[in-house]
């Protein structure tokens, strides 16, 4: 009888917490909805001006959202400085940051212009027409140094973003289905508020372990390594979609040392944002997410690192401080992104494209040390 009693009560609660998800839902929909409207009214506002007769946007405007790409450029302790490229360009980009060197490429469907999808006219149509992906990272390494401890790929912000309440909660969401593409062990932080935390402040991040990577090719020294803009360049290497279990072995297995020439291809969560848009498009019930609604906003840094020791950590917090500070990390590859539709302040922006000279050295350092201790000084910078 106590049983019986008891079930109504958590009946009640599981409901209550059902109706307290979708209030919290209906709130940040109606939010969200508010201030695109009064986004419009302001754009309306500029684009038609009282007594201007404008019945439309100009040239330049109507061009700029024809050819929606992204823009994507070396960060410190990448060099060359300001060398950049876009996501719909045919050439890989070369880049060194003194542990490792090799080159990028991002290619991104024309999501902006659903009919050029629709028509397969664009670039690189022939590999991404028939899948569901939006976009894909190449990546080729060659290091001069070995690399210690646990190698992590993913996403930095320029600097920490207050995210209020209702659109962390909806973050959550867009974090989720993340962790559902990339496994449990991402790593994800909405960053440390500069007012309430002493010292050195950890990046907004989410990071993955290595074995997230959908694709693998080792070229032992003396091959020939992939051009990473090949046509074939999906069908080389071991394949996370063809044998899962295998592909995480081998990549946790891996060691990052001079020699070879290892080439990743990813793409894994590709379908779940939209880099273009700066959106996560709607899926299932979920409705349509812009990225700088829920604190992401330009640049991005796209990056891969290794944690230092931690007998090596400055600044230490506490027993249970695991943050990934900058000066914790060892930085292998980093690049800043952003949309075209959606660029950073001008300042900021001139200051990632602006080119000069580097101190960054091509031949191997004499220690470990002094080449890592060398990269996280630049990463202060940018």
């Amino acid at each position: 009888m106590a049983v019986e009693s008891e079930q109504p009560r958590w009946l009640l609660y599981c409901a209550a917490l059902v109706v307290m998800e979708v209030i919290v839902l209906v709130v940040w929909t109606l939010v969200v909805l508010l201030r695109r409207w009064r986004g419009k009214e302001d754009k309306d506002a500029e684009t038609h001006p009282k007594g201007s007769g404008a019945s439309g946007p100009g040239p330049a405007q109507e061009g700029d959202r024809s050819k929606g790409h992204l823009v994507i450029v070396n960060a410190a302790p990448c060099g060359p400085k300001g060398q950049s490229s876009r996501s719909d360009c045919m050439e890989a980009t070369e880049f060194d940051s003194g542990i490792c060197h090799g080159a990028w490429l991002c290619i991104h469907k024309p999501t902006n212009d659903p009919e050029r999808i629709a028509s397969g006219d664009y670039p690189y149509a022939d590999h991404f027409h028939t899948r569901k992906r939006l976009w894909e990272f190449r990546l080729q390494l060659k290091f001069r140094e070995p690399v210690d401890g646990e190698v992590i790929f993913g996403c930095e912000q320029d600097r920490y973003y207050h995210v209020p309440t209702v659109e962390k909660y909806i973050s959550s969401t867009v974090i989720g289905l993340l962790r559902t593409a990339a496994g449990d062990a991402m790593y994800q932080t909405h960053g440390d508020d500069p007012r309430h935390v002493r010292g050195e402040t950890e990046r907004p991040q989410i990071m993955f372990p290595l074995w997230v990577m959908d694709q693998l090719i080792v070229s032992e020294e003396g091959e020939e390594p992939p051009d990473l803009t090949d046509p074939e360049f999906s069908s080389f290497g071991v394949l996370r979609a063809e044998d899962r279990r295998k592909h995480r072995e081998v990549l946790k297995r891996m060691e990052f040392r001079p020699g070879p020439t290892f080439t990743f291809g990813f793409w894994c969560i590709a379908q779940f944002v939209d880099a273009i848009g700066w959106k996560v498009p709607a899926r299932g019930v979920i409705p349509q997410v812009k990225l700088n609604e829920i604190g992401t906003h330009p640049p991005c840094y796209i990056t891969m690192y290794a944690l230092r020791p931690q007998e090596e950590w400055s600044n230490v917090q506490g027993k249970r401080d695991t943050r990934h500070l900058d000066s914790r990390k060892i930085y292998i590859w980093r690049v800043a992104l952003w949309s075209s539709l959606l660029p950073p302040e001008s300042n900021r922006e001139q200051e990632l494209l602006s080119k000069g000279a580097t101190d960054m050295k091509k031949e191997a350092s004499p220690g470990r040390n002094s080449l890592s201790r060398r990269g996280n000084g630049w990463c202060v910078l940018c």
